[in-house]
């Protein structure tokens, strides 16, 4: 899903295999009062009957350490099981009198070998709030306002016959001078240059 901004033309075919569809059953909302915090990790793991040795066990104290992270003025950040709360949150960080919501949206029947086209690009936001599902007994998602971003609208299309279709929400960071150079590798750019990458269909993007 990640890609160099000044790959994204009319035209470009996405690799094969990328899949904007997450499934898996809806989590429940969130009805056991706890905190969001390290400190509470027994007694979630207990209440949801999780295995202390188990991977689900070791994914849901990630999550608590990523959303116990110190607060952070140039980038605000917090994790909520409320929908409500996280529009709240992003209409604060935006400055704006109410936040809006894009997602990702497919048309049709996707398939691990469905193959995408770019058929448009629109941008829509310098300030945006994208907000990340967590892996948690509960729904529960990370938000945050990153800095220098733009964010898109790109239509899809099959490559085949044109369908599925899907509109897709991007984000693409425009300063990646700090970024590991790991990422840079994978992608053969070079440091700095714009990063994006596409929202799958359980993320929101806020602005």
């Amino acid at each position: 899903m990640l890609f160099l901004k000044k790959n994204l033309r009319v035209g470009t075919v996405l690799p094969q295999g990328t899949m904007f569809a997450r499934g898996g059953s809806p989590k429940s909302v969130n009805s056991f009062f706890t905190p969001l915090e390290s400190k509470y990790l027994a007694t979630i793991l207990s209440h949801y009957k999780i295995s202390h040795s188990s991977i689900k066990a070791q994914q849901v104290a990630d999550t608590l350490r990523s959303c116990g992270k110190p607060a952070d003025k140039e980038e605000p950040h917090m994790c909520f099981s409320s929908r409500e709360a996280m529009a709240r949150f992003a209409t604060k960080a935006l400055g704006v009198s109410g936040a809006r919501a894009a997602i990702t949206r497919i048309h049709g029947h996707e398939t691990p070998n469905t193959m995408y086209v770019v058929a448009q690009i629109a941008q829509f936001s310098n300030n945006s709030v994208p907000c990340h599902p967590m892996d948690f007994p509960y729904e529960v998602f990370y938000c945050h306002r990153p800095r220098e971003v733009q964010s898109l609208t790109v239509q899809l299309k099959g490559l085949k016959d044109g369908t599925p279709g899907v509109t897709a929400t991007a984000m693409c960071h425009m300063n990646t001078s700090d970024w590991d150079q790991q990422y840079f590798e994978l992608l053969g750019g070079e440091r700095g240059e714009p990063i994006c990458h596409y929202m799958p269909t359980n993320y929101i993007m806020f602005y």
